[in-house]
């Protein structure tokens, strides 16, 4: 049976690496020539000669599609948007960068033809990049999976393959800022995943910043879970019931010792810091569930695209 499968791939200035990505891609294609194959890069508006290779390979290979975008609309977006443009049975996710394999793909592909899992996620078991942002990302997934509320995918950057009917479901979302492989979760599509090794990036560099991380890990939390929120009404209960207690015990302590008790000004103000620190931290948290709630009542598009390329159309 004949398959068509798109090869997604989101890219931002990454002219070192399209070559050698595009090669390696190749060769793993070469091993299903029964099926129908579409290779779709998304520029998130690069500012080097990413897209002149990309019209390059599209020059001599039929199969080579390019989204581009009028402006930087941030990883998550354009990512999204790479994902779902493409109209195929089955469409896989693939970052530029080479640090998730390419070679992989054959084991996606071949995994998702045999079985009836929807989706399946390529995770990382280790990796060659800084053990300490490594580690910091486990913790983090381990962190996001506790507080999920629903069995949630860990250790993957969302490469892997998703069914067409997963894909058709994901354009009905309104979310304008999705956090994809928590949605695939959420709606619970049946799902599985492959272990693999993360590389090192082989060139360029990377453009995900330090409130990128942060950005994007919160998004994870605020879209997985309600648990912060009802960690903060039971901290905020707790803390209140400690509060009345310490009053009565100083209240109790100054009649019993009226000359001798001092209170001080010292525990009044280490005090009032405690729970402003509480109050301020609370605020942070349910302004992040707002805001979220504000971003997807507006609606907006995942990006505004300036052209689009040999992209497969969509059919339904």
């Amino acid at each position: 049976m004949t398959h068509h499968i798109a090869i997604c791939i989101p890219c931002y200035n990454e002219s070192a690496n399209i070559e050698a990505l595009y090669t390696r891609l190749s060769r793993v294609l070469e091993q299903f020539p029964e099926d129908v194959f579409s290779i779709v890069f998304a520029d998130n508006c690069s500012t080097d000669h990413t897209v002149d290779l990309i019209r390059s390979l599209a020059a001599r290979d039929s199969r080579v599609g390019l989204i581009r975008n009028v402006s930087n609309f941030g990883f998550v977006r354009s990512s999204a948007n790479a994902l779902l443009a493409p109209d195929a049975d089955a469409n896989v996710f693939l970052m530029s960068d080479l640090q998730d394999p390419p070679e992989l793909v054959a084991d996606l592909i071949t995994a998702w033809k045999k079985g009836d899992d929807q989706v399946i996620f390529a995770v990382r078991r280790s990796s060659h990049e800084s053990p300490i942002l490594f580690l910091c990302k486990k913790i983090y997934y381990a962190t996001l999976s506790w507080l999920s509320d629903y069995p949630m995918v860990r250790d993957t950057t969302g490469f892997g393959i998703y069914d067409r009917s997963v894909i058709l479901a994901l354009r009905e979302s309104i979310d304008s800022y999705p956090f994809i492989k928590g949605l695939v979760c959420a709606i619970g599509f049946k799902w599985s995943t492959i272990p693999y090794v993360s590389a090192d990036r082989k060139g360029g560099s990377s453009s995900a910043s330090l409130s990128f991380l942060v950005d994007f890990g919160v998004l994870g939390i605020v879209t997985s879970s309600r648990k912060p929120m009802r960690l903060i009404t039971t901290a905020g209960l707790s803390l209140g019931g400690l509060s009345i207690l310490l009053s009565l015990v100083v209240m109790i302590s100054k009649l019993l010792y009226w000359e001798s008790f001092q209170f001080g000004l010292a525990m009044l103000s280490i005090s009032a810091l405690f729970f402003a620190g509480a109050v301020m931290f609370a605020l942070g948290v349910l302004g992040e569930y707002i805001g979220f709630i504000n971003q997807r009542t507006l609606r907006l598009p995942l990006v505004v695209e300036r052209s689009r390329d040999n992209v497969p159309v969509r059919r339904g």
